[in-house]
């Protein structure tokens, strides 16, 4: 790993608690039974990633099966916050399938999980994501794509998807109940909370979410801004670190992608 970001956050425990977060992995691997324009795409990409990332010594296939050993040898648990692949391929889902095989880790989507063209996945047409969704939950169907929660010594570990740029509404009803176990709580998701998409300010209009699924989003940013166990959000999407704290007044740590040799190591005491 070219380098590891440390982030301490205090909360009162007994014995600290270790989450090693790598995002924005960007698998570029492409089989036969992908389309051969997709095939073409994806070796471009691999070019894109190595000159966005410096030229690193290592590829994102090498840089993510390291923080599976280094959350082996730190007692952390793994969390992968979205964009692990770069597109929805044939050839992504089998590289992510072997290495994270029998491994114990937490994800959550990013948008390119579910792109097979490097497009917006609201910008697709309406009958889109919900197929390309469904191929990748049938592809892995041990991930809890829209949300999921774990107890790790006394802290409350949540990833919750926002890929479509806002929380659906079945997200609301799970963090309020994760919020009546009491414990203290760190978040974790693909878009950080300042997004500008998900404040409404986006310059383009998005297409598919209506008021009332911004009104339920905007409940969820609510919670998560006034719930005093919250102790930190985590999310990765712009590629580079960020330290900051949302309008919603949340504390929003933004990790850079993993294509780039950097992981983030969170200890919680």
């Amino acid at each position: 790993m070219e380098q590891i970001l440390h982030t301490v956050l205090e909360a009162g425990l007994e014995k600290p608690v270790r989450i090693l977060q790598v995002t924005d992995v960007h698998l570029v691997e492409y089989s036969d039974q992908d389309p051969v324009d997709q095939q073409e795409l994806l070796k471009r990409r691999r070019e894109t990633f190595r000159k966005e990332g410096g030229y690193p010594p290592h590829t994102q296939n090498e840089y993510l099966e390291e923080a599976f050993r280094i959350a082996e040898e730190q007692d952390a648990l793994l969390v992968i916050t979205g964009d692990a692949m770069d597109l929805n391929s044939d050839g992504n889902h089998r590289e992510f399938r072997r290495i994270t095989a029998g491994k114990d880790f937490m994800f959550t989507p990013g948008g390119h999980e579910f792109q097979r063209i490097c497009k917006r996945v609201l910008d697709e047409p309406a009958d889109y994501y919900p197929g390309a969704r469904a191929r990748v939950a049938a592809a892995f169907p041990e991930l809890k794509l829209t949300f999921d929660s774990r107890v790790v010594g006394g802290v409350n570990v949540i990833t919750m998807d926002n890929s479509v740029d806002y929380f659906q509404a079945e997200i609301l009803d799970a963090l309020e109940k994760e919020v009546q176990k009491g414990l203290p709580m760190v978040l974790f998701m693909h878009d950080p909370l300042h997004d500008k998409a998900l404040l409404h300010i986006a310059g383009i209009p998005l297409q598919r979410p209506t008021d009332e699924e911004y009104r339920i989003s905007d409940q969820v940013i609510e919670l998560i801004g006034t719930c005093p166990l919250v102790l930190a959000t985590f999310a990765g999407h712009y590629h580079s670190e960020q330290e900051t704290i949302a309008p919603c007044g949340a504390k929003v740590y933004v990790t850079p992608g993993l294509f780039k040799g950097i992981a983030r190591m969170i200890e919680i005491r």
